[in-house]
């Protein structure tokens, strides 16, 4: 006699492949509800080293647009990266960070300057976030 749901024994049998169905229904959901704040950082920017660097505020990174400034020793120069975005005309990022400011009133700014970067053109950098109205300005700088 054949028995639903169960073994010849009669003790029900435990079924894996209903509950990997409601486990991924799962995780597909809670991927899809989740928004994923991350600043677009330069990977081949070796920082500035601080041993009193203060760890990065996760609760900060949603109010916060990294400008990223490469050094170019043998081009003497720098290169401004904000969002993936390489400014060359650096006229153009003052309406950008108006336009980040007026959609976020509690944004900050996160210089992210080659440890070769001249002074000059981190000045440089302040003062074109300055001309953008953003009045908080942090600089990253690595711990090790």
């Amino acid at each position: 006699m054949a028995s639903v749901g169960g073994t010849e024994s009669g003790e029900p049998e435990f079924q894996i492949a209903p509950m990997i169905d409601v486990l991924l229904v799962l995780l597909i959901f809670f991927m899809s509800i989740t928004t994923a704040e991350i600043l677009k950082v330069d990977a081949s920017i070796t920082l500035p080293v601080s041993p009193n660097a203060k760890p990065h505020d996760a609760k900060m990174t949603k109010h916060e647009v990294a400008i990223n400034v490469r050094w170019s020793a043998s081009a003497n120069k720098a290169t401004i990266l904000v969002e993936d975005k390489e400014y060359a005309n650096t006229v153009e990022l003052v309406p950008y960070l108006q336009g980040r400011l007026k959609a976020n009133p509690k944004l900050r700014a996160v210089i992210r300057g080659d440890k070769d970067l001249p002074a000059l053109e981190i000045q440089r950098v302040m003062n074109l976030v300055g001309e953008g109205g953003i009045a908080d300005i942090a600089f990253s700088a690595s711990n090790k």
